[in-house]
């Protein structure tokens, strides 16, 4: 489970990515075959009294499930922070975890079912988006449920029309009952903004003291972080000094042909309260196509003491990344690096 999945963390690299789509896809059918013949072995097998585990189908299904579940655990991962995507991202966690400990549970209908829609609508969510439709957003999400709904009930037709070939209204009631609840969870947490908002994914983000344009690059001055601080472009402290603005640059990575909206969000923390009050937002447009992510800023004057951070979210108020950092006032600046975006 660990080695695949760090396989997958280096071989998973974009959501247009036509080999790791091609995988994926290879995943769920070859899922889809198992689960038709285990059930077609069990239907053989109803009136055997002595019945054989089929080992060798349940761990070809577990392989699958487990290669999807890391494969999309990747994708989405990428997509958002951890902090604002922690409940689905643990959600995929937990299913890794279970494909390895819940193997006896693999041959019931229900639960092989169950997964195997989760895993279709999450692929779903990021495809669609991202091959067909070329937008995000609530009416996206929508039709890629829709089409999710679609996929699972002609699925579900075949094993119980074609495989089963007799009445099974309660069995297949309790199944599409299964599918049912985790439509309509995976909807929920959309609209709480708690699924990250795949395709999308930041690609670099910082707080500069200085940003010009200077042909298809950005020139920039900064502060820069300590040397063992690896995951930060600039310092966790920026220093105020009076008149100066602070700039925050951010590179969006969105799939070709995709257009939508940012928002940088800049807020500062309350300690009476403590609460995050929103004190500016900026909205501009991003485009697709651009492998190292579609750069843009936004710029905030007087920066008081205290906790900020600079939010990019969606128009719906998805988190797609976030910087944290302290802001003191001096008089004057500390040294500062330079840096080409």
């Amino acid at each position: 489970m660990f080695g695949g999945f760090a396989f997958d963390l280096i071989l998973v690299n974009s959501p247009e990515n036509v080999g790791d789509n091609l995988l994926l896809l290879g995943y769920l059918f070859v899922a889809a075959v198992i689960i038709v013949l285990l059930n077609i072995r069990s239907r053989a097998q109803m009136d055997r009294e002595n019945r054989t585990e089929p080992l060798v189908l349940v761990f070809i299904l577990q392989f699958c499930f487990g290669g999807l579940a890391s494969n999309l655990l990747v994708l989405y991962g990428k997509s958002g922070t951890f902090a604002g995507s922690a409940l689905f991202i643990g959600l995929l966690v937990a299913f890794i975890f279970g494909n390895e400990f819940l193997k006896n549970r693999y041959a019931q209908l229900q639960f092989n079912v169950a997964v195997y829609y989760f895993l279709v609508l999450t692929y779903l969510t990021i495809a669609l988006p991202t091959f067909v439709l070329h937008a995000i957003g609530a009416q996206a999400f929508l039709i890629s449920g829709v089409v999710s709904l679609i996929v699972i009930g002609v699925f579900l037709a075949v094993i119980f029309i074609f495989v089963f070939k007799r009445k099974q209204e309660r069995r297949m009631w309790e199944v599409s009952a299964w599918v049912g609840v985790i439509f309509f969870i995976f909807n929920g947490l959309y609209f709480l903004n708690v699924i990250p908002p795949v395709p999308l994914g930041l690609k670099d983000i910082g707080v500069y003291h200085t940003l010009v344009r200077q042909g298809a690059t950005y020139a920039a001055t900064y502060e820069a972080p300590a040397w063992y601080v690896f995951w930060r472009n600039t310092a966790g402290v920026y220093t105020s000094v009076p008149g100066q603005q602070a700039y925050c640059f951010s590179a969006v990575y969105a799939p070709s042909a995709l257009s939508a909206s940012v928002v940088h969000r800049w807020e500062q923390y309350d300690a009476a309260t403590k609460e995050w009050q929103s004190r500016s937002v900026v909205s501009f447009p991003i485009n697709g196509g651009r492998e190292n992510g579609y750069r843009g800023w936004s710029n905030k004057a007087g920066l008081a003491a205290g906790k900020w951070r600079c939010n990019v979210e969606t128009t719906r108020g998805q988190l797609i990344g976030r910087i944290t950092f302290d802001v003191v006032e001096a008089a004057t600046l500390p040294a500062l690096s330079t840096t080409t975006l």
